[in-house]
């Protein structure tokens, strides 16, 4: 079974308008609906990490409270996998609304500095960044320093987490080559066997 993870935007969304207005905006660099961040260091991802074993991780219930690297006590992901957070942002807010970006959920310090140190291919997530403001950039460089990627913005992680469970699943990604920019979009596919 294939799910897609992938948030689309139609060329209509008044997101893709705003990032046309504004060149040097972060959107009109490729950050929008699901994508990876190759900016702080990064080049683009090996070729090899288009198939990876993936997990996901259900902290929907830790929306209002920074996310511990607890929450991946049960799960034995290894160096290379790729690590999904499920919070669920993506299904209660409209991507692109003020509310999707305000406040939402992130991890602690902690978390990021250990997770990356571990050294996955790919932290996922169905929310903006691992950080908000300013902090979103320095926790990239952290995870940019481990050559770690991190795709913002992923979606159906809720039927993901259903049909998976505590199970690990094949993740193919793929990504665009746009030469200079420093969000390159993505397709993101769950394949459960």
């Amino acid at each position: 079974m294939f799910v897609d993870l992938t948030l689309s935007i139609s060329q209509d969304d008044p997101v893709i308008g705003k990032a046309s207005k504004d060149p040097g905006s972060y959107m009109s660099q490729g950050h929008i609906g699901t994508h990876l961040d190759v900016n702080f260091g990064h080049t683009m991802p090996p070729k090899e990490y288009c198939l990876r074993r993936g997990w996901v991780v259900d902290v929907s219930d830790k929306v209002n409270a920074e996310i511990d690297e607890c929450v991946l006590k049960d799960v034995d992901w290894s160096e290379g996998d790729f690590i999904m957070f499920h919070t669920g942002q993506t299904g209660k807010f409209t991507y692109g609304s003020k509310d999707y970006f305000k406040d939402h959920p992130q991890l602690n310090w902690d978390s990021i500095r250990s997770i990356a140190s571990r050294k996955p291919s790919f932290i996922g997530l169905d929310f903006p960044g691992l950080r908000r403001g300013p902090e979103h950039n320095i926790a990239d460089s952290i995870c940019a320093e481990h050559g770690v990627y991190v795709i913002e913005n992923l979606a159906n992680l809720d039927r993901l987490l259903a049909e998976s469970g505590a199970n690990a699943f094949e993740v193919v990604t793929g990504w665009t080559g746009f030469q200079g920019a420093t969000g390159l979009s993505c397709r993101v596919t769950a394949l459960i066997r």
